[in-house]
């Protein structure tokens, strides 16, 4: 099945186009896993303009499951993309992928299927993508998948870049090859997922640079892409950094492979652009990239101090099931960023989630000072503690403010509570002897509402929210901002 699409813009109301397709299935219940990936990039355009391809996969294993646990002769799923530009919606499409899934083998295959469309795009600015997926049948299922693309207000004296395609394959193209895959002479297999290790060590890349002679002199230049960890180094044994090109046209077009079987598991950057004979960069992107490959040791941090292996207290982690392992990483929320929240949904395998989730474990811990698993026994005791302590109507006790800085800081040294008074709204004052070496430390949580939700609006902690008039917003009166209004933001 290939899409080759090209819309013109609806102006649709967004928030109805979206709940029609929702309530098109009555039975969330199932337990399968669409396991949907989706990514997106633009290109400029022979003509005016760009071109918004974006790119989708599902793995087989996927329709085994769905079939296996309907009971059924064969699996269908239904796809609804929307694509909103601004306050509205610029396009949307949907569609079915049906497969019958005879041979056994295909639970445990590897393989996946994957698709493209393409749209022209004349307006800059941003395209939010979502793509909604639905199974059909008695037990039917709905999940979804966004992504953000940023078309730029190209000038012909400007050098821009494109985005950069990650691919399991690139290669010439030919009488078979898929139109929708085929870009300036050569077929390139998007993998959506961005994910590359044991069973696909080479990642193969593809992007274009236009007006290149705007910040270029003389005939020849250099293409750079490298990936850095997540400290921003560059990691070594991947490739060259820099390749020589000559320049032909006003379009550069560059692809290339990066050999990634030696990266530890983790997220990645690659960092992608266009510098001149001497190495110095004019003009650079970079797109998240992750890496799974569980044989290869995690890299070790300068600061760790001590080792967490056969270290026997993980070995509960082990034995979760991938519906515990998923809790427990929600859980991780203040330890963890972006990348690492979408490297772990595209783990499938409950192995791979436990050994990232410990990697992150190890690492949070190294900044303490502390084993791995001992600090996860404390910060998952100190979630426990803060569900009793700050529950509350809207929320549970570890999602509030109070109960981040307890499960991050502990339980703090002094606590000063001040009940509402005719001058001042509900607040307390948390006092911390030392945190990070600063000493002398106090977050202030204020009851904005009556209802107990208490919010921090100050901290004296470098990175926190920090409000030096703080009082001005405890204190009642035209100049506060209190309300009994427990739902009013």
């Amino acid at each position: 099945m290939t899409c080759y699409s090209f819309f013109k813009k609806k102006r649709l109301p967004l928030l109805l186009l979206s709940l029609v397709f929702i309530l098109c299935s009555n039975n969330l219940f199932s337990q399968v896993s669409l396991r949907a990936n989706l990514d997106a990039a633009h290109f400029k355009a022979v003509e005016k303009g760009h071109y918004l391809e974006i790119y989708y996969s599902i793995a087989d294993a996927v329709f085994a499951d769905l079939q296996t646990k309907n009971n059924s002769a064969g699996a269908e799923i239904v796809f609804n993309l929307v694509i909103t530009h601004g306050d509205s919606v610029w396009a949307t499409k949907a569609w079915k992928v049906a497969k019958s899934v005879d041979d056994s083998s295909l639970a445990k295959s590897q393989n996946s299927v994957v698709d493209a469309l393409r749209y022209m795009v004349g307006d800059a600015g941003k395209y939010h993508i979502k793509l909604y997926t639905r199974t059909t049948g008695p037990m039917a299922q709905i999940d979804s998948a966004e992504v953000t693309v940023e078309i730029p207000a190209m000038r012909d004296d400007e050098m821009c870049l494109s985005d950069i395609i990650f691919s399991s394959k690139i290669g010439r193209a030919d009488e078979q090859s898929n139109p929708i895959f085929t870009r300036n002479g050569y077929e390139i297999i998007p993998n959506p997922a961005a994910v590359f290790g044991e069973s696909s060590p080479i990642v193969y890349f593809y992007f274009e640079a236009y007006n290149i002679s705007q910040r270029l002199t003389g005939d020849k230049y250099k293409v750079v892409c490298r990936i850095e960890n997540s400290n921003g180094n560059e990691v070594e044994g991947t490739g060259k950094a820099f390749r020589t090109k000559r320049k032909t046209t006003e379009m550069a077009i560059e692809m290339g492979t990066k050999i990634i079987s030696k990266l530890p598991s983790g997220t990645y950057s690659m960092i992608y652009g266009i510098a001149d004979i001497d190495e110095k960069i004019i003009m650079k992107s970079k797109k998240t990239i992750f890496i799974y490959n569980p044989s290869i040791p995690f890299e070790k941090k300068d600061q760790f101090t001590f080792s967490d292996v056969g270290d026997k207290s993980f070995i509960d982690l082990y034995r979760q099931g991938e519906k515990e392992l998923d809790n427990e990483f929600k859980q991780m929320v203040y330890l963890i960023d972006k990348p690492q929240k979408q490297f772990y949904k595209k783990l499938t395998i409950a192995k791979a989630k436990a050994d990232y989730i410990k990697e992150i474990w190890v690492t949070a811990a190294a900044k303490q000072n502390i084993i791995g698993s001992v600090y996860r026994y404390i910060y998952l005791k100190r979630i426990n503690e803060a569900n009793v302590k700050f529950k509350s109507v809207f929320k549970d006790g570890w999602k509030s403010d109070r109960g981040r800085v307890y499960i991050l800081f502990g339980p703090p040294y002094e606590v000063e509570r001040f009940p509402n008074s005719v001058q001042t709204i509900p607040y307390e004052i948390w006092t911390y002897s030392s945190i990070q070496g600063q000493g002398g430390v106090i977050f202030v949580f204020s009851d904005r509402t009556g209802f107990k939700k208490y919010e921090q609006i100050h901290s004296s902690l470098i990175g926190e929210l920090q409000e030096p008039d703080w009082q001005r917003l405890i204190t009642k009166g035209p100049q506060s901002n209190y309300t009994t209004n427990p739902f009013q933001n």
